[in-house]
């Protein structure tokens, strides 16, 4: 059996959730908010891309820069015309997640309306996909060498910037204690706006590669929410590089996962998502604080002392 297909495709998904992902993980990082319409982030992003370039004409790299605009203002729109004022209000987390609930009932029927209306209820971004080098009976192929890298590429700049800036130092700080980042000067609202346009690029980016892998409606935001949901808990809902872990996790368990159910018991490749739901079970039964909650130096600690102990001992 060649596994270099599944793996491949495995890897192109786990960047792809990645991706949609990180944006989730940001978001609640910062404002505490558990979002809900984050899947109509993902896609907007992937209908502008498909728009842009199939009717207008540019590039699929302009395209993508649209798709990170488009996305990064309609986050900022949620943000200053719901989530603020009810935060402002001092509304609970449950009221701020109903809410989430409602603008994505509001942003995905509205993008239904317009692309029924304009007869592209299905679309994909009309990107020639090329091989480039044999892999056994699979060929890589330019979207792999450019979503994959991306992926890691986007994680390390939002890890920069959280880690060795002044700007990340100060988000922290207001994600820590509001209240004394405020006090201490942090203009807090300013780094709110830039959180969510950051929030809401990253997902755009995210549902504009998508658009190029595969067919896209209005609801394959929504129906990509369970995987985008499953690698932020695994990544602990704070930690982007735990989202990293969870994102790959997903993708190899959802593609290899459900391939080898329908090869082995003929479970339908439809159950698919039943994956990501026991893993977000199972995390939240077992480690709910996900890989972030893990401490790695400890864990090498005891790795070494497991294996120091199994080591034979030497003869006088």
């Amino acid at each position: 059996m060649d596994l270099i297909l599944p793996v491949l495709n495995s890897i192109t998904l786990g960047s792809l959730f990645t991706l949609m992902a990180l944006g989730l993980t940001l978001t609640f990082s910062v404002t505490r908010i558990v979002n809900f319409a984050h899947a109509e982030l993902v896609a907007i992003g992937g209908y502008v891309t498909a728009v842009v370039t199939n009717y207008i004409g540019l590039s699929i790299y302009e395209s993508l820069v649209a798709a990170f605009v488009a996305s990064a203002i309609l986050a900022l729109a949620m943000d200053e015309l719901a989530f603020k004022p009810l935060y402002k209000r001092g509304s609970p987390t449950l009221f701020l997640l109903v809410a989430s609930i409602g603008i994505d009932l509001v942003v995905r029927f509205s993008l239904f309306l317009t692309a029924d209306a304009t007869g592209n209820i299905i679309i994909q971004t009309k990107v020639p996909i090329q091989p480039l080098m044999p892999l056994g009976k699979t060929y890589l192929t330019t979207f792999q060498v450019v979503v994959i890298p991306l992926t890691l590429a986007v994680v390390v700049v939002l890890h920069a910037l959280f880690h060795y800036t002044k700007v990340g130092k100060a988000l922290r700080a207001m994600a820590d204690n509001e209240d004394l980042a405020r006090v201490s000067g942090i203009k807090i609202y300013t780094l709110r706006r830039l959180a969510w346009m950051l929030v809401g690029g990253t997902a755009g980016l995210a549902g504009g590669l998508w658009s190029i892998y595969l067919v896209i409606d209005p609801d394959f935001g929504w129906n990509s929410l369970l995987r985008i949901f499953a690698a932020s808990i695994l990544g602990g809902f704070t930690s982007f590089w735990g989202t990293v872990i969870g994102g790959y996790i997903i993708g190899f368990a959802e593609n290899l996962g459900i391939a080898t159910l329908n090869t082995w018991f003929g479970v339908s490749t439809a159950y698919a998502p039943l994956i990501s739901f026991a893993i977000i079970v199972a995390v939240f039964l077992i480690k709910p604080s996900g890989f972030a909650g893990i401490d790695l130096s400890s864990l090498l600690a005891k790795l070494r002392g497991l294996h120091k102990n199994l080591e034979p001992e030497a003869e006088g």
